[in-house]
């Protein structure tokens, strides 16, 4: 029993010193992904709001891409653990979540409308389609590959693999939306909890973006 006691800790202690890099560099990709968010706030044309956000975004990711460790927590593929029949039942409903979570998010911007501190721009024509299709996909790995997979892996020795770690890394995720009012960041952290529990389940990352996409072009279109 006194010999358990001492491994265990040293066990646990070792995987938290080979993850902490890990934390550093998911530390640096926020920021990378906030200071794009405070360049738009003063962006008053949609073109040059979209790009400083393609710029934080792809930023992000290069910082990720560029540093092997990050880029084996962050890209790695697995295997598929759930059928397709399941992957559609699970991005209907998350996508249904998104709509029902729509009236308390409002209700909570317009009761605290100082925390609105930006809106979405509303671009047209060209665009506007190359938002959708390219700006949309680009928000939805980004974000998966940042606030699901990557951190899911790196603080793991911290928050352990259950519900904790689900819930912390979903309010992280709500936090990102700091900038767009109170409402936006519950239910972004609601939508998230359940994107997480999809990426547990399916063991992939694909199904949990693909769903992301699909809320979030139904929100723009």
């Amino acid at each position: 029993m006194e010999e358990h006691s001492f491994v265990v800790p040293k066990e646990r202690e070792s995987n938290r010193s080979d993850t902490r890099p890990l934390i550093w560099w998911f530390v640096l990709a926020l920021i990378a992904l906030v200071a794009s968010q405070v360049m738009r706030l003063h962006q008053h044309q949609a073109a040059s709001w979209l790009l400083w956000d393609y710029v934080g975004r792809i930023t992000a990711l290069t910082i990720l891409a560029a540093v092997p460790s990050a880029r084996i927590a962050a890209f790695r593929t697995g295997g598929r653990q759930i059928s397709l029949f399941e992957i559609v039942l699970w991005i209907v409903g998350i996508c249904l979540l998104d709509r029902f979570v729509q009236l308390p998010q409002s209700f909570l911007n317009a009761a605290f409308p100082t925390t609105v501190l930006g809106a979405y721009p509303h671009p047209t024509g060209w665009l506007k389609a190359f938002d959708l299709f390219f700006g949309l996909a680009l928000v939805a790995i980004s974000e998966e590959v940042i606030f699901r997979r990557y951190i899911r892996l790196a603080f793991r020795p911290y928050l352990g693999d259950g519900i904790f770690a689900v819930l912390t890394t979903s309010v992280l995720f709500g936090a990102i939306h700091w900038w767009a009012g109170l409402g936006n960041v519950l239910s972004a952290a609601t939508v998230g909890l359940f994107l997480m529990l999809m990426l547990r389940r399916s063991g992939v990352l694909w199904p949990v973006a693909l769903a992301h996409y699909l809320l979030d072009l139904i929100n723009f279109a």
